[in-house]
């Protein structure tokens, strides 16, 4: 038996990096924490957090999609991040209490990091999210504890949007927060006025679709597309043309890991190890993974 069982929850569970990038993580800082792959419907998952709770073998759980949304209930307590954007992938168990984290929020502030102005002062203040998932909901999160003004929120399904900016009725008084539907016409009146474009729609991911026209994309923006398996999306081509900077989802997606392994064993796993793993992972050459500072 492992000292230490971790399960990734999730329906359906398929083989994604992130499996292969915790366990090399893991398996060098000596913590003797093993994965373990839970196959669990949503309506499970309070049962599955129930085992976790209970099992002292347990160091905690990895919320996979479609559960995000659903855990934070579940939870005993939560994070400042993970309460704000009302999602969590990540519980720590400590005395059998279920602490639920968000670290794709760490991720998404890597990322913003890696493409906009060194002085905060002088980011933009105006953006479109693109998706109205778990990670959309990351992103709105940090868009709005970093003072943005005006954010527009598109998802092929409008309600999931408009239940995403329901929720964050109360934390973002101060600013401008829509729901809009996806249609070129509007996406065009969107960007025209946004300077960021963050794509967390998970389109794209393919390397053969871009989830909005390049005619539609207005020059010189910042784009973060939050896609890990290609270095240059046809989304980030296509900004780039146009005088775009542009970055994908790997350097958010390790900033996100590295935060994840910390709150799971106390010490942060070497960079170094987590690209390597990444790399191997996407099948690319180390020096194509992106990391915040390239």
């Amino acid at each position: 038996m492992p000292s230490a069982r971790l399960p990734i929850i999730g329906h359906p569970l398929t083989r994604t990096p992130l499996e292969g990038v915790l366990r090399a993580a893991l398996s060098e800082d000596g913590s003797g924490i093993e994965i373990e792959r839970w196959e669990r419907r949503p309506h499970l998952l309070a049962e599955a957090l129930r085992e976790v709770r209970a099992g002292a073998d347990f160091t905690g759980a990895i919320v996979a999609s479609p559960h995000k949304e659903k855990a934070p209930p579940l939870a005993d307590a939560l994070s400042e991040d993970a309460r704000v954007s009302g999602a969590v992938n990540v519980f720590v168990r400590a005395d059998e209490r279920l602490r639920g984290h968000n670290t794709d929020a760490d991720g998404v502030r890597a990322g913003l990091v890696s493409i906009l102005p060194r002085v905060k002062g002088k980011w933009p203040r105006n953006a479109v999210v693109l998706g109205a998932g778990g990670g959309a909901r990351a992103v709105v999160a940090v868009l709005i504890g970093s003072g943005f003004q005006h954010v527009a929120v598109l998802n092929r399904h409008l309600h999931r949007a408009e239940a995403l900016v329901a929720h964050f009725s109360r934390t973002a008084r101060h600013m401008e927060l829509r729901a809009r539907p996806w249609h070129d016409a509007i996406i065009e009146v969107e960007l025209a006025r946004a300077e960021l474009l963050i794509n967390a729609s998970g389109i794209g991911a393919d390397g053969g679709e871009s989830p909005i026209p390049a005619g539609l994309l207005p020059s010189d923006r910042y784009v973060l597309d939050l896609v890990l398996n290609h270095p240059i999306t046809p989304l980030m081509a296509a900004a780039q043309e146009l005088g775009g900077t542009v970055a994908n989802g790997q350097a958010a997606f390790l900033a996100a890991c590295t935060e994840t392994v910390r709150l799971l064993t106390g010490t942060a796993p070497q960079l170094e190890t987590l690209r390597g793993a990444l790399a191997t992972e996407l099948g690319l050459p180390e020096e194509a993974v992106a990391v915040v500072g390239d």
